[in-house]
């Protein structure tokens, strides 16, 4: 039994690898729960499937039999900053393919004659169909080298996410800083097609074929969903591990002052056979229970403990938290109205 279950677990889960690096990168411990990881890929299988059907529907308004790139970032076209970051990794990614063929074909990447110049095949601008100055029949002339606030904002993310890095990997080892070289380029989709058209069970619920583009976006909005789960589960493990801890220092506090107390009243009535009392209850009660608890908040305690990995509860919460969205009211009289999956 336990044999065919764990096949079972195999067909169904294939990236706990790839989840578990990528959750380290984003902060996590070395090693997250398997439950944890279980969890993590059924929520993004899940919002894969529902990203495939809109985009589907999206291309089958267009009069499109098959999908393309715009009818994926029109469904994230709220969140600027995502849409600028994938936009460039197009670009980029354009660019390192024009590059390999053209070193395949033997061709010089710069030509002598035009040395002087940028290539003007290094970077592709990607358009979208519902921007305002696609709209024209002559497109407007604009700047290459402007930069406007959406670009910056990505940017600044971008950065921002580096210098996490950097602070992250400035205690490291060699080999420590090795393996999160490793873990930083897991991908659910590098190298990795087939497995995750099976793992995605695209053929049930599609007619045509997904492109290798389609595939490459597929993996960054993969990457991005793991990278805001596990950053929300562990705001909110932070959170929680800090509202017990204040918790405890109230309880300890009103524990001592109301032994204090006790211990007076004792002495003034049963004189010094009583005082014996207040004095030995809170020793009690500091071998009984929070020795370790009271030593993580005194000023001269020791190194703190290993850092304790994510649970299910905080993915749980972390996930509804990134479902919660402001729905309209649609029936004044009372009663439910159906929300739809919110893509992360």
């Amino acid at each position: 039994m336990d044999k065919g279950k764990d096949r079972e677990r195999q067909s169904r889960y294939r990236y706990t690898t790839e989840i578990q690096q990528m959750m380290f990168v984003f902060g996590e411990v070395q090693d997250p729960l398997p439950e944890t990881t279980m969890l993590i890929e059924d929520i993004v299988r899940s919002q894969v499937i529902e990203i495939i059907v809109l985009a589907a529907a999206q291309a089958q308004r267009r009069g499109s039999r098959f999908m393309a790139a715009e009818d994926f970032i029109f469904l994230i076209r709220h969140d600027r900053i995502k849409v600028m970051r994938l936009r460039e990794y197009l670009s980029w990614k354009d660019v390192r393919k024009r590059v390999k063929d053209r070193e395949d074909a033997g061709d010089d990447i710069i030509d002598d004659a035009n040395a002087d110049k940028p290539d003007r095949a290094a970077k592709v601008k990607i358009k979208l169909s519902w921007e305002l100055a696609n709209t024209f029949a002559e497109n407007i002339i604009d700047d290459e080298d402007e930069d406007d606030e959406d670009t910056l904002d990505a940017q600044s993310d971008s950065l921002k996410r580096l210098k996490d890095a950097d602070e992250v990997t400035k205690q490291m080892t060699r080999d420590e800083y090795v393996h999160y070289s490793e873990c930083r380029q897991a991908s659910f989709t590098f190298r990795k097609n087939k497995r995750f058209r099976e793992w995605a069970n695209m053929s049930a619920y599609l007619d045509t074929k997904l492109n290798d583009e389609i595939i490459d976006i597929l993996g960054f909005l993969t990457f991005e969903m793991v990278s805001k789960i596990t950053e929300t589960a562990l705001h909110i493990k932070r959170d929680l591990e800090k509202a017990a801890s204040d918790a405890l220092c109230v309880a300890d506090s009103t524990n001592k002052r109301s032994g204090g107390a006790a211990g007076t009243s004792s002495a003034s009535v049963t004189g010094v056979a009583a005082t014996a009392e207040p004095a030995d209850v809170p020793a009690k009660r500091q071998r009984i229970g929070d020795t370790s608890r009271s030593a993580d908040i005194s000023l001269f305690s020791g190194p703190p403990t290993a850092r304790t990995p994510v649970d299910v509860q905080h993915v749980q919460e972390a996930f509804r938290r990134l479902q919660r969205a402001p729905q309209s009211i649609r029936n004044f009289k009372g009663g439910l109205t159906r929300t739809r999956v919110s893509l992360i």
